[in-house]
């Protein structure tokens, strides 16, 4: 059998994928990634400056400002936490999508009815 062949129980391999247990990547992260690093840390002091002089700025657009009191406190405080609330309502996503078309294509039929049962009534008080 063939490296793209069906087995009874797993997916073809791709040609191109690494073998189990294979890096894709054997031989790290490249070096320069470091240098680049460390040439844009040694700017920071200025970096930081120049946002503070951007936020501190009447004259520079309120985006530009918000920009850069963004980065500041951000840099400063790190960046808020985003909550997510998990809600379990025994159904799956896709059975509450359904489920939640279902209910507002009712709604919209109700919506309608009643419009047509309304006009009906004015029209058959004016005969």
């Amino acid at each position: 059998m063939g490296t793209n062949e069906h087995t009874s129980n797993k997916k073809p391999r791709h040609t191109g994928m690494f073998k189990p247990g294979q890096s894709g990547n054997p031989s790290g992260r490249p070096k320069s990634d470091a240098t680049i690093k460390e040439l844009a840390k040694s700017h920071t002091q200025e970096a930081i400056e120049t946002l503070v002089e951007i936020a501190s700025n009447k004259k520079a657009s309120a985006n530009a400002r918000v920009s850069a009191a963004t980065a500041l406190l951000d840099r400063g405080w790190g960046r808020p936490h985003q909550y997510v609330e998990s809600v379990s309502i025994g159904l799956s996503y896709t059975d509450f999508l359904e489920e939640s078309a279902k209910q507002a294509e009712e709604e919209s039929l109700q919506s309608i009815l009643t419009i047509a049962t309304t006009s009906n009534e004015t029209l058959l008080e004016g005969v």
